[in-house]
């Protein structure tokens, strides 16, 4: 069916334009103001919006309040620096839906530091999906389509746990009118789930058959997972409490 695509550096509007093709709707990000009108004239179809913003910050994406099923960067993620990837990747992975996926291409060999490219890895991805609850579930290797030598690609899947959170229109109900104050179990539970998706090496068993788990990445955990409800004023105590 129909899916909900970010494509990040959409240049000239290939992408953008073959996905709206196949029924899906597009959220076309490309930051050359020249390069994206020349796109929107070209490809006119009423799936694809055009808008102009770039990484690490997309803060003209996450304005939207939308999230999405896939997130496209091909031949992008070479151009962020190093020292800005965490920060780029966590602002990637809050904005797709859970069990969405991020389609990365990479450029491998020695980056054209002329045209503004830093060396990548599948290596570094793999640890920015471990960080941030995400894994990889694809990888492949190509050739260079342009034959250059000591250029070749490897087109990696990224996924997003789905960790319950796509329920939670269903339990909205329970959790904003139930008599007592035990949301925070709720909480506690989806914050635990997620560090068994992303964390779960750092789980200890000791004697008494408890599992033991460091209390600063509960805290962290829990702080990123509920920090945005606190910005998007979602109310956080049931209603008889005074909301």
């Amino acid at each position: 069916g129909g899916a909900l695509v970010l494509d990040i550096g959409a240049g000239s509007g290939r992408d953008a334009a073959w996905l709206a093709v196949q029924g899906h709707d597009v959220v076309a990000v490309e930051p050359a103001a020249e390069l994206r009108q020349e796109a929107q004239r070209r490809h006119r179809d009423e799936r694809i919006s055009w808008l102009g913003d770039s990484l690490p910050d997309l803060a003209a994406v996450h304005r939207l309040g939308t999230s999405f099923d896939v997130i496209l960067l091909s031949a992008v993620w070479m151009h962020v620096p190093p020292n800005e990837r965490s920060r780029a990747f966590r602002k990637l992975v809050t904005l797709l839906k859970p069990g969405g996926v991020l389609a990365i291409t990479l450029r491998l060999g020695e980056p054209d530091t002329e045209r503004g490219m830093h060396a990548v890895s599948i290596e570094e991805l793999h640890q920015l999906a471990r960080e941030h609850g995400a894994y990889i579930e694809h990888s492949n290797h190509s050739s260079d389509a342009l034959g250059r030598a000591g250029v070749s690609w490897a087109e990696v899947a990224v996924r997003l746990p789905d960790d319950g959170t796509g329920s939670l229109p269903l339990l909205r109900h329970i959790i904003l009118n139930d008599n007592k104050s035990s949301t925070y179990k709720l909480a506690l539970l989806r914050t635990l789930c997620r560090i068994a998706d992303s964390a779960d090496g750092l789980a200890v068993v000791d004697d008494n058959d408890k599992i033991k788990l460091p209390m600063g990445l509960v805290a962290l955990t829990w702080i990123r997972l509920f920090m945005p409800m606190l910005r998007a004023s979602i109310p956080q105590l049931p209603k008889h409490q005074g909301g």
